[in-house]
C-alpha cells in the first residue's frame, strides 16, 4: 500500500510540473498578444523581397622586361618583387540578384587612395597622410529586373604611387610605412518594380591593399566576398492600439498568471507529501523486524512522555530495553506515530509531512 501511495504521489508530481509548463506557454502566448496589440508597428512588417550579392577583386601582377621570368606576369596571393613590377591589372566585379524584379539604379567610382602610415605604440597603423586618385570615372547606371553585373578592368600604376610615396618620405625625412588602397565603391538604391518607394539603400566597398617603399610585397584584399538582406514592408507610423487583442492578452495573462500560482503550491504541497511518504517507507522497510504496526494507538495520557527528536534515537532506546517500537498512521500520507513503552515511561517519535516543508518560516 505504502509503495502505491509512492507511486501516486510521483505521478501526480508529474501531472502538476506538465500542467505548469503548459501554463507558461500559455502566458507566452499572453504576452506576445499584448506586444503586438500594444506594438502594431512593430510586428505588422511585410516581407517584400530578399537580395544577395557577390563582389570580387581579380589581379595580376604585370612585370617588367627581365631576363629571370618568363611569363609577363604574376597570379594572384604571392610576394611580389617590387622593382619589377609594371603594372597590376585588376578585374572588379561585382553581382547583384533579388527575389523579386526591382527598379534600380547604381553607381561607383574606382580609387587609388596613396597613404603614409607610422605605427604608434600599440601596434596600430596611423595615417600621417593620405590622398585620392581617380583610377575610373564615376559610373551611373539605372534599370529594372532581379539582378545586374558590375564588370571593370583597371590597371594600377605601381611605380607611380611608390615614387609619389618615395618623395613624400624624403621631402619630411619621416620613417613611415606605405601604401596604395584600390577602392571599388558601389552605391545601390532600389525598390519593386513599378513602386515610387525605395526600400533599399545599400553601399558596398572592395579594396585591395598594395604595399609600397618594400623590396618584397604582398597584396590584402580586404572586402566581403558575399552578403545579402531582406527589406520589408513597414507597418503604417499611424497603425492604432487593438484593443481587442490587448484585453485578449491581458485576460489570459492574469488567469495564467493566477494558474500558475495556484499550480507551484499544489506541487510544493505533493513533493512534501511525497518526501515524506519515502522517509516512511524507508523507515518502515529498514526496521521491519522492529517495528509492529497498530490499529488503536495507545492511550499516552497515563504515560510519562519523552518526545525524541529522530527516530534514530528511538532504534537507539529499542536497542536497550529490547521493546518493539509500535507504528500509528494518525493521518494518511500527513502523520505517523512510533512509540515504545516501557513501565510508566513513552518514548514518542512523530513524523509529519509538514516537517518537510522547505519553505516554512524558521522561528
Amino acid at each position: 500500500m505504502k509503495k502505491n501511495n509512492e507511486n501516486e504521489m510521483i505521478l501526480k508530481q508529474w501531472i502538476r510540473v506538465f500542467l505548469i509548463i503548459a501554463v507558461i506557454a500559455v502566458m507566452v502566448v499572453s504576452i506576445v498578444s499584448i506586444v503586438k496589440a500594444v506594438n502594431p508597428e512593430q510586428v505588422g512588417r511585410e516581407k517584400l523581397y530578399s537580395y544577395n550579392y557577390t563582389s570580387n577583386l581579380n589581379y595580376k601582377v604585370y612585370l617588367k622586361n627581365n631576363q629571370f621570368f618568363t611569363s609577363p606576369y604574376i597570379g594572384m596571393n604571392k610576394q611580389y618583387i617590387t622593382s619589377l613590377i609594371d603594372y597590376i591589372d585588376v578585374d572588379a566585379v561585382y553581382n547583384f540578384q533579388s527575389t523579386e524584379e526591382l527598379d534600380y539604379s547604381y553607381n561607383y567610382e574606382i580609387v587609388a587612395t596613396a597613404k603614409g602610415l607610422y605605427q604608434n605604440t600599440d601596434g596600430e597603423d596611423v595615417e600621417v597622410w593620405s590622398k585620392e586618385y581617380p583610377i575610373a570615372n564615376q559610373g551611373n547606371q539605372s534599370g529594372s529586373g532581379k539582378n545586374f553585373t558590375i564588370n571593370k578592368n583597371v590597371q594600377l600604376n605601381y611605380n607611380e604611387y611608390n615614387n609619389i610615396m618615395t618623395d613624400f618620405r624624403n621631402q619630411f625625412g619621416l620613417s613611415i610605412d606605405a601604401r596604395v588602397d584600390l577602392s571599388m565603391k558601389i552605391n545601390i538604391t532600389a525598390g519593386l518594380k513599378g513602386t515610387s518607394e525605395k526600400g533599399l539603400q545599400a553601399s558596398n566597398t572592395m579594396t585591395l591593399e598594395v604595399p609600397l617603399l618594400q623590396q618584397t610585397m604582398n597584396i590584402k584584399p580586404n572586402y566581403v566576398n558575399s552578403g545579402g538582406d531582406t527589406i520589408y514592408k513597414e507597418a503604417s507610423e499611424n497603425a492604432e492600439m487593438n484593443i481587442p487583442l490587448l484585453a485578449f492578452g491581458v485576460v489570459l495573462l492574469i488567469i495564467s498568471l493566477v494558474a500558475f500560482k495556484i499550480l507551484v503550491k499544489s506541487l510544493l504541497v505533493v513533493t512534501r507529501k511525497s518526501e515524506y511518504v519515502l522517509a516512511l517507507n524507508k523507515i518502515l522497510k529498514e526496521y521491519a523486524d522492529i517495528i509492529a504496526e497498530t490499529h488503536n494507538m495507545p492511550d499516552l495520557d497515563k504515560y510519562d512522555v519523552i518526545n525524541v527528536k529522530n527516530f534514530n534515537d528511538l532504534v537507539d532506546v529499542e536497542e536497550e530495553l529490547h521493546s518493539p517500537i509500535l507504528y500509528f498512521e494518525v493521518k494518511e500520507n500527513v502523520e505517523s506515530v512510533f512509540v515504545i513503552v516501557n513501565n510508566s515511561t513513552a518514548y514518542k517519535f512523530t513524523l509529519r509531512e509538514s516537517d518537510f516543508d522547505h519553505f516554512k518560516k524558521q522561528d
